[in-house]
C-alpha cells in the first residue's frame, strides 16, 4: 500500500511522524509513504522543456518504478499494488489512471476527500500563474525562459513569501496539461475531463469518499477566508469566482447573482457570510467533483468504485480538532487518523475510537490485498457505486451526500468548467 500525502500539492510530508502506519501493519501490508516535490518545484509549467510541468507526479511515478522493481525484498508482491492518498494525493491517486507512462505500477486506488473538477486540482493556463508569482517578485515578463531563470536563480524563502500572498497560497501550482518533448517523459497528455469521457487509460478498482462537510477546514487559511468576508460584506462578489470555472464576461455577473442567492441570503453576520463559504468550499471543491467524478468514472471503466461518506463523530477527527468545529458534523482529514497514527501529536483513544480504526483499516487492506473491502460477506457486504455506505459505528446505505447541491454544482459546471469542451 503506497501512501501519498496531502496538502493541496504545496504543502506536507510523508513521514511517519505525520502517518504512523502501525495500523495498517497489523493485517499484513507492506505499507510505504511517497515525498513529492511541490508547489513551484513541483508543478511549475512553463511550456519548455527546463520546466514541463508535473515533476511532483513524476517523482510519484519514479517511486512506483522503483517499489515494482524492489518491493519483493521487503515481503511486499509487485503485482499487488494500492495507492492510497488523502486530499491532493488522492488526487494524484486518481491522475496515475489517467497517465499511459504508468501502466502496469499499480492495481487499486483509494482517494480520501480528493477529486478532479475541484479549482485546486488542475491548473489550465499554468504559464499564467508563473506570471502572476512573477510579478509578486517584482518582475513583468511573459517570456518563459526568462520566467524560469527567475525561479532558477532566485531564493527559495522570496519564491514562498510570494506565493503566501495569493489566495489560497497552498494550491498555487497544480497538475497541468503538457507537451511533449524529446528525452522528456510526459504524465498527462489531455485534460481529465476528455480523459474520463474517451476512456480511461490505466482502469483500477478504486475506493473514494469524503467527509459530510469539507469546506470547514477551508478556515484554517485565516488570510484566504478574512479577504472572502470582508470581500463578500462589501458586495464584492468577485470572492466567488471559481479557479474551475471560465465564464464569459457578460455571464459573470448573473453566476454571481447565483451564488450570492444560493449562499450568501443573510450576510449581516460574520457567522452567516463564514456559513455560506463553507458550504460554497464543499460544494465545489468536494461534493460535486466527486460525484461529477464517481459517475463519469464508473461509465467509463465498468468497474466497480466504492463510495463511502464518512459520519463518525470520536476523538481522532483531526478536522474538527483543529477548527473547534461543534457541529455534528464531520470536516476534512476527519477519516484519516482512523487509518494512521499521528505520531508527533498522538491522539486520544477510547473503545469505540478503537472499533473504528479496526474496521476503517481492515476495510482498506481488504481492498489492497482482495480487491474487495468486504471478501468475506457472512457480516454485511460493501455494495459498489451508485450505493454509498455511511461509515459510523453502525455502517448503513445512505443517498449521495447533499445530491440537490451536487445538481446545482455540476449544471455550473457543465456550462462554464474549464475543461468542458466548448466547441
Amino acid at each position: 500500500m503506497v501512501f501519498l500525502h496531502g496538502g493541496g500539492f504545496g504543502v506536507g510530508s510523508g513521514s511517519s511522524m505525520f502517518y504512523g502506519p502501525q495500523y495498517l501493519i497489523s493485517h499484513g501490508v507492506v505499507v510505504v509513504t511517497v515525498n513529492y516535490r511541490l508547489n513551484i518545484y513541483g508543478f511549475l509549467n512553463l511550456g519548455i522543456k527546463e520546466a514541463p510541468g508535473n515533476a511532483g507526479l513524476k517523482d510519484i511515478r519514479a517511486a512506483l518504478r522503483w517499489i515494482k522493481d524492489n518491493i519483493s525484498n521487503f515481503f511486499g508482491d509487485p503485482n499487488n499494488v494500492t495507492v492510497f492518498g488523502e486530499g491532493s494525493g488522492g488526487l494524484a491517486a486518481i491522475y496515475l489512471t489517467m497517465s499511459e507512462s504508468t501502466k502496469g505500477l499499480f492495481h487499486r486506488v483509494i482517494s480520501e476527500s480528493g477529486t478532479p473538477f475541484a479549482p485546486q486540482s488542475f491548473d489550465v493556463n499554468p504559464l499564467n500563474t508563473a506570471i502572476k508569482i512573477a510579478k509578486t517578485l517584482g518582475v513583468n515578463t511573459k517570456d518563459p525562459y526568462d520566467l524560469y531563470e527567475l525561479y532558477s536563480e532566485a531564493e527559495v524563502s522570496r519564491v514562498e513569501e510570494a506565493i503566501g500572498k495569493q489566495m489560497n497560497p497552498q494550491s498555487v501550482f497544480l497538475p497541468t496539461l503538457e507537451e511533449v518533448f524529446d528525452d522528456e517523459e510526459p504524465f498527462l497528455l489531455d485534460y481529465p475531463f476528455n480523459i474520463l469521457i474517451s476512456g480511461i487509460i490505466n482502469p483500477v478498482p478504486m475506493i473514494i469518499g469524503l467527509n459530510t462537510v469539507e469546506g470547514l477546514t477551508s478556515t484554517l487559511d485565516y488570510n484566504t477566508i478574512s479577504s472572502q468576508m470582508d470581500r463578500i460584506k462589501n458586495e464584492d462578489y468577485s470572492a466567488l469566482d471559481q479557479r474551475s470555472l471560465k465564464v464569459p464576461k457578460e455571464d459573470s455577473s448573473e453566476l454571481r447573482d447565483i451564488l450570492k442567492e444560493t449562499y450568501f441570503v443573510n450576510t449581516t453576520t460574520d457567522e452567516a457570510v463564514l456559513g455560506g463559504i463553507i458550504n460554497l468550499n464543499t460544494d465545489f471543491s468536494y461534493v460535486g467533483p466527486m460525484s461529477l467524478f464517481t459517475n463519469l468514472y464508473t461509465n467509463s471503466t465498468g468497474l466497480p468504485v466504492y463510495t463511502y461518506i464518512f459520519n463518525y463523530l470520536g476523538n481522532r477527527n483531526l478536522g474538527r480538532i483543529l477548527t473547534n468545529s461543534s457541529l455534528e458534523a464531520t470536516a476534512n482529514r476527519d477519516d484519516l487518523f482512523y487509518i494512521f497514527e499521528l505520531e508527533r501529536l498522538p491522539l486520544p483513544m477510547d473503545e469505540e475510537d478503537a472499533r473504528m480504526i479496526t474496521f476503517m483499516t481492515m476495510m482498506w487492506t481488504n481492498f489492497a490485498k482482495f480487491g474487495s473491502p468486504t471478501p468475506e460477506t457472512n457480516n454485511g457486504e460493501w455494495v459498489p457505486y451508485p450505493h454509498h455506505l455511511a461509515i459510523d459505528l453502525e455502517p448503513q446505505y445512505v443517498s449521495e451526500l447533499t445530491p440537490k447541491r451536487a445538481y446545482f454544482w455540476r449544471s455550473i459546471y457543465y456550462k462554464y468548467g474549464i475543461e468542458i469542451p466548448t466547441d
